[in-house]
C-alpha cells in the first residue's frame, strides 16, 4: 500500500503553526475582549504572547518593527462590507503578506452597567462596523439614542464600565461583559444570523508560507487591463471570489484592485503577473488557508 504524504507547502504551514504555538507573538486590535482577539485565539490557540494594540495600524507597526511576528486584521463583514481603512493598511505596504484567514460568526449584544434600564439608554458606543451591523435594531428599539463611534467594540465596553453612567451602553461581544463587569441588556442586535467577519493573518514578507485554499493579489493600473488579467488567472484554474477597487491616488482613472481567489496552484499567479508587468503593478499578497 502506498503511503500518502502531505504536500511540502502543507508541511511548512503545519510546522509554522506548531512552532508559533510555542513562541509566536501576535498583535491584534484591542483592548481585551474584541472580536479580533477572539479570531486571534481561534487561529493560534490560547496564547500568552498576544499583544493588544490601540489601532490596526499600530498592530501592523508592531509587526514591522519586529516586536510581534504576526497581526490579525479584520478586513470584511457580511453586513458592513469591506473594512477599507484596514484593507488599505495591508495592501499599501509591500512588506506585508497574508498567511491565513479566519471567518468568525459575529453576535452583537447591548451592554451596560449592572442595574441599567434599557429604556433609559441615551448613548450607545461601538466600532463603526458594530454600529453598521446593529443600526436597524437601534432605530426600532432605541430611536432617541446617540450613536458614538470608537476604535473597537471592546473599547466601547471599557468606556461604559469606566464612565459609571447608567444611560450609556456599548454594542460588543457577549464575552466582553465578563471582562468589564457589564450586564447584557439585549442579544442579537445584528439584523442577520449569518453575520460573519473575515480576518487576515499578516506577517512580514520574509516569513511568508504557502497555503492552497485562497489567494489574494493587488493590481495597480488602468482598468482596461484588468479583464485580460482575470481571464488568464481563470485559465490557470483560479476562481475569482471578490474584487475591491481602491483609488491609487496617483492619476485620475487609476485604481488599486484587490483580487481574491480560490483554487489554482501557488506560484502560478507569478507566471500570469509577468505577462502584465508592463501595464500593471502586481503584488501577490499570499496563498493561504482559512479557518
Amino acid at each position: 500500500m502506498r503511503r500518502k504524504f502531505l504536500p511540502i507547502s502543507a508541511l511548512i504551514l503545519l510546522l509554522l503553526l506548531l512552532t508559533t504555538s510555542a513562541f509566536a507573538s501576535v498583535s491584534y486590535l484591542g483592548p481585551a475582549g474584541t472580536y479580533t482577539e477572539e479570531a486571534t485565539i481561534l487561529f493560534f490557540g490560547e496564547k500568552e504572547s498576544i499583544t493588544p494594540a490601540t489601532t490596526v495600524p499600530e498592530a501592523l507597526n508592531l509587526v514591522k518593527s519586529g516586536q510581534c511576528q504576526y497581526a490579525v486584521v479584520p478586513v470584511e463583514n457580511t453586513i458592513g462590507g469591506p473594512v477599507y481603512n484596514y484593507l488599505d493598511a495591508v495592501v499599501n505596504d509591500a512588506d506585508l503578506v497574508v498567511i491565513g484567514e479566519v471567518n468568525l460568526p459575529i453576535r452583537q449584544t447591548l451592554l451596560a452597567l449592572p442595574g441599567a434600564n434599557i429604556k433609559e439608554i441615551k448613548t450607545i458606543m461601538s466600532h463603526p462596523q458594530g454600529i453598521a451591523q446593529s443600526k436597524d435594531w437601534v432605530k426600532v428599539n432605541l430611536p432617541g439614542a446617540k450613536l458614538v463611534e470608537v476604535s473597537s467594540t471592546a473599547e466601547a465596553a471599557k468606556r461604559v464600565s469606566e464612565m459609571g453612567d447608567n444611560t450609556a451602553a456599548a454594542i460588543a461581544a457577549s464575552r466582553t461583559a465578563q471582562v468589564y463587569n457589564l450586564s447584557i441588556l439585549a442579544n442579537d442586535l445584528q439584523y442577520t444570523k449569518d453575520n460573519v467577519t473575515r480576518f487576515w493573518v499578516i506577517t512580514l514578507k520574509q516569513n511568508q508560507v504557502q497555503g492552497n485554499e485562497r489567494s489574494a493579489l493587488v493590481a495597480q493600473g488602468p482598468a482596461q487591463y484588468l479583464p485580460g488579467l482575470l481571464s488568464d488567472i481563470s485559465r490557470k484554474g483560479y476562481k475569482v471570489v471578490s474584487i475591491h477597487d481602491r483609488p491609487a491616488k496617483t492619476l485620475l482613472g487609476e485604481y488599486i484592485y484587490v483580487v481574491e481567489l480560490t483554487g489554482g496552484k501557488p506560484g502560478e499567479l507569478n507566471e500570469v503577473s509577468k505577462k502584465y508587468e508592463k501595464n500593471l503593478k502586481i503584488r501577490i499578497l499570499g496563498s493561504f488557508n482559512a479557518k
